[in-house]
């Protein structure tokens, strides 16, 4: 269970992100602009913020990523983008900006849950459980690395560098073309030590930006490659 804090102009996706959360454990406060939610931030902890991008009256997600970031008490609290658009330029604003994640509308409920649990690390015995496909393809990073297998929420990598955790990483690799989407930045999850005579670092990078259009080719390769 964790404290969540959304923040949208539109109650509608308050009320629909509420009754999303809240069957899973949640307490969920909204807001309705970013001067209220950083109020609420001020004076409550909360363990996650949902923020919509744009936002009328009192800046948007991206300001107000911007400000949690600056703030030592809430820096390192993972926030994750709501938007309408997945223009390149958009996603790349709401990295530099700080966000911890991405979603793009409308929204995914399974896939905004993991990311969420993602995020929280939260361990449940009712977690959805994403398929994946063991694979290999050679991608480039800033050393030798290749992708040993693809789920719905993004690469296993093997590499004989570490990747620090939080870091957003462009992968140039076939895999995006095979798979028959466009690249897009992932984000590192977690980066272990391989023992034994495969040296080096498993690490797993989660997809950024990934969108509903995306995740039914996604499915499909994921699927066929399973077989």
């Amino acid at each position: 269970m964790a404290k969540i804090l959304i923040v949208d102009d539109q109650k509608s996706v308050l009320m629909t992100l509420e009754a999303l959360l809240s069957p899973e454990g949640h307490i969920v406060v909204a807001a309705t602009n970013a001067i209220d939610a950083l109020h609420h931030l001020a004076t409550e902890p909360f363990d996650l913020v949902i923020t919509d991008a744009i936002m009328p009256g009192g800046g948007d997600g991206y300001a107000l990523t911007r400000t949690i970031r600056k703030q030592p008490k809430v820096a390192n609290l993972p926030v994750i983008l709501l938007t309408g658009k997945r223009e390149k330029s958009d996603v790349e604003k709401g990295i530099e900006s700080g966000v911890n994640d991405y979603v793009v509308k409308p929204i995914d409920p399974e896939l905004l849950l993991a990311k969420i649990r993602n995020l929280l690390s939260i361990e449940s015995a009712n977690a959805m459980k994403f398929i994946e496909a063991p694979v290999s393809f050679k991608a480039e990073w800033e050393t030798k690395t290749e992708v040993v297998s693809v789920s719905e929420m993004g690469f296993t990598l093997h590499s004989n560098t570490p990747m620090p955790l939080g870091r957003i990483v462009r992968l140039n690799s076939p895999v995006f073309a095979d798979i028959g989407i466009e690249k897009m930045p992932l984000r590192v999850d977690s980066c272990e030590e391989l023992a034994g005579p495969d040296s080096g670092f498993k690490i797993h990078a989660q997809f950024v930006g990934l969108t509903e259009k995306e995740l039914t080719p996604l499915r499909l390769w994921i699927r066929k490659k399973s077989i």
